[in-house]
């Protein structure tokens, strides 16, 4: 048994060390900026809606929402964030999700959805406040967003929303949409005439 004994303890520091580095390898992907692709897993929507929204990128809009478009529009800045400590969760979380804005000089911003209309916006801790600012979390494989446990994301297309494509002067006036959060799983109350998806948000890796 005596002699047992060192290559126990050899082998507790190995497990110790793998696990250690696991935890710091999770913490690194989980900070690293990264992009949002969304993608429409359902072939049961119309395919002209399908086509629009798969594959596009989540924007930030200058009015505080978020915007889903697979046009470049210099007035809508790419999503470029990940998962970061926030206040309302116990401390070391990274339960919170924040985004770089184009605002001059750009600067960090929260991501949440708004506790009335269940749209996505950003912007500062003050507007944040009152609305769901998480917890935020990745799917197993680390690859798709969730909040609050699941992914409950949707692409929604307003009747107003292809005048403000207009007035952004985009070319694909049909090729607007919003972000959404469906918390209660009941289709978040939408106005009347909105067109929606359900959608999954993936991460891909911003460049450095």
């Amino acid at each position: 048994m005596a002699a047992m004994v060192p290559t126990m303890m050899g082998v507790n520091e190995a497990t110790k060390g793998t696990k250690d580095h696991e935890n710091q390898r999770r913490k690194n992907a989980r900070t690293q900026r990264s992009h949002l692709l969304v993608q429409c897993p359902s072939y049961e929507e119309p395919l002209q809606q399908r086509k629009a929204v798969h594959n596009a990128q989540v924007y930030l809009g200058t009015d505080g929402k978020v915007y889903i478009t697979k046009s470049n529009c210099p007035q809508l800045s790419l999503f470029n964030g990940g998962f970061y400590p926030h206040p309302e969760f116990p401390p070391d979380n990274t339960a919170g999700f924040v985004t770089i804005s184009g605002e001059a000089p750009p600067t960090l911003r929260w991501l949440y959805v708004d506790s009335k209309t269940h749209e996505v916006r950003w912007g500062g801790r003050q507007e944040s406040q009152g609305n769901l600012c998480g917890p935020f979390d990745w799917t197993k494989d680390e690859s798709r967003v969730t909040l609050e446990g699941w992914e409950g994301w949707m692409a929604v297309r307003l009747p107003r929303d292809e005048m403000y494509a207009k007035e952004l002067d985009m070319e694909d006036t049909q090729g607007l949409w919003r972000l959404y959060f469906d918390q209660n799983d009941d289709g978040a109350d939408l106005p009347p005439g909105a067109e929606v998806l359900e959608v999954i948000l993936s991460r891909t890796m911003a460049e450095s």
